[in-house]
């Protein structure tokens, strides 16, 4: 999970049988990219900083070597460009039903 709330991490961890990991910011997020089969990215404006990382795992995306998923507070809005989204506050059967959405496309190389 790549965003800015702790708590929300934790709440998210204790929802889904699955190992998660925190990363405040895209940037730190890039070293356990290799780990991982998706990541939930907080949908939002980073800093110009990030764009580098962002780059980056919109590349992994399209390369289909990684599986993204958006996270959005109701009633944002934002070109999405077929990466599924989930609405915080999270909903297990959402955020797994996204995660495998963004799986199965992920293994259709």
């Amino acid at each position: 999970m790549v965003g800015r709330d702790p708590r929300e991490a934790e709440r998210l961890a204790r929802l889904l049988p699955l190992r998660l990991s925190l990363a405040e910011l895209p940037s730190r997020a890039l070293p356990q990219l290799a780990a991982a089969d998706a990541v939930l990215l907080e949908d939002r404006a980073w800093p110009s900083a990030e764009d580098g990382a962002l780059c980056e795992l919109r590349a992994l995306t399209q390369s289909r070597r990684l599986a993204l998923v958006l996270s959005r507070w109701p009633g944002q809005t934002g070109g999405a460009g077929g990466v599924p989204v989930v609405e915080r506050p999270y909903r297990a059967d959402e955020v797994l039903d996204a995660v495998r959405l963004a799986m199965m496309r992920r293994k259709r190389r």
